[in-house]
C-alpha cells in the first residue's frame, strides 16, 4: 500500500486504520516524494542564501564580533522560513496529496521564498539596528520614509503571498476531504489552519495598508510590529475557535447518545 495520495484516489477504511497517527491526525503522506524532496533542497538553497550574503567568514576579532552582531537578523530570518517549511511539511505528511492544482501550489511557494529572502533579511536587519541603536548591523539603508515605506510593503507582499499559498494549500486537502477520507476531528484541524492563515493574510494587508496610507513619522514602523500582535492574537483565537467547537461536537455526541438510549 502507497501512503501518498492524490485528489483522484479515495482512501478505504482499511487503509486508513493502517495509518501512522500523529497529533490524533492520521499521516497519508510518510511516503518522500521528489516534490517533497525538490521543496526541502529548495528551501536549505533559500536559507544558504540566506547565510552567505551575510559576507565572508571572518578573519579577525573585530570581523568577527561583527558577524555574531549579525545573528539576531539571522534567526529571526531563519524562524520565518522555518514557520513556512513546518507548514508544508504538515500538510505534506497529513494529506499526501499530490495532484496538479497542489504542485502548482507548492512550486509557487517555492519561487515566492526564493525572492522573499531579500526583504526578509533587510527587514530584520533594519528592525534589530533601530532597537539597538545602531550597534547591530543593517547593510540596508534607510534615508528617508519612501525608503521605509517600500521595505514594509515588500516584505509584506511576500508574507501575504506565502500565507495565500499556504492557506489554498489546506483548501485543496479540505476540497478532497472525502476523497481523503477525513474524519471529523481532522475535517475541523484543516478548517483551522485555513483560519490561521486567514489571520496571517488579514494582518499582511494591514501591514500593507499602515506602511501605504500613515502619514510621514514615527508611526510607520508599526507596519512591521502589527507582525508581533499577530503572534498573540492568532492563537489566542484559534484557541477559543477549537474550545467552541469541541464544546459543540461533546453537545452534538451527548445528544446522539440519548437520541439512541431512546430508540
Amino acid at each position: 500500500m502507497t501512503t501518498h495520495a492524490s485528489a483522484m484516489r479515495n482512501w478505504t477504511p482499511a487503509e486508513l486504520d493502517e495509518l501512522i497517527v500523529e497529533e490524533e491526525f492520521r499521516l497519508r503522506g510518510l511516503e518522500t516524494t521528489r516534490l517533497d524532496t525538490f521543496i526541502d533542497a529548495a528551501f536549505a538553497f533559500v536559507l544558504t542564501l540566506l547565510v552567505i550574503s551575510f559576507d565572508d567568514i571572518p578573519s579577525n576579532r573585530d570581523e568577527l564580533m561583527q558577524a555574531v552582531r549579525s545573528v539576531p537578523a539571522f534567526g529571526a530570518s531563519f524562524a520565518v522560513l522555518m514557520a513556512f517549511w513546518i507548514s508544508h511539511r504538515t500538510w505534506s505528511r497529513r494529506y499526501g496529496l499530490e495532484n496538479p492544482n497542489t504542485l502548482r501550489l507548492s512550486l509557487t511557494l517555492i519561487f515566492i521564498v526564493l525572492v522573499y529572502v531579500y526583504p526578509l533579511r533587510a527587514i530584520f536587519e533594519a528592525m534589530f539596528a533601530g532597537l539597538s541603536n545602531n550597534y547591530l548591523p543593517t547593510s540596508f539603508g534607510i534615508s528617508d520614509y519612501l525608503t521605509l515605506r517600500t521595505l514594509f510593503v515588500t516584505y509584506s507582499v511576500g508574507f501575504l503571498l506565502m500565507s495565500l499559498t499556504m492557506r489554498q494549500l489546506y483548501a485543496a486537502a479540505l476540497h478532497a476531504a472525502t476523497a481523503l477520507g477525513l474524519d471529523r476531528d481532522e475535517n475541523h484541524r484543516t478548517r483551522l489552519d485555513i483560519t490561521s492563515w486567514n489571520f496571517s493574510i488579514c494582518f499582511a494587508l494591514l501591514s500593507i495598508a499602515i506602511a501605504v496610507f500613515t502619514p510621514d513619522g514615527p508611526w510607520i514602523p508599526l507596519a512591521g510590529y502589527i507582525y508581533f500582535l499577530m503572534l498573540l492574537t492568532r492563537p489566542m483565537t484559534l484557541a477559543w475557535i477549537g474550545r467552541r467547537w469541541q464544546r459543540t461536537a461533546a453537545k452534538q455526541r451527548a445528544e446522539a447518545t440519548r437520541s439512541d438510549s431512546d430508540r
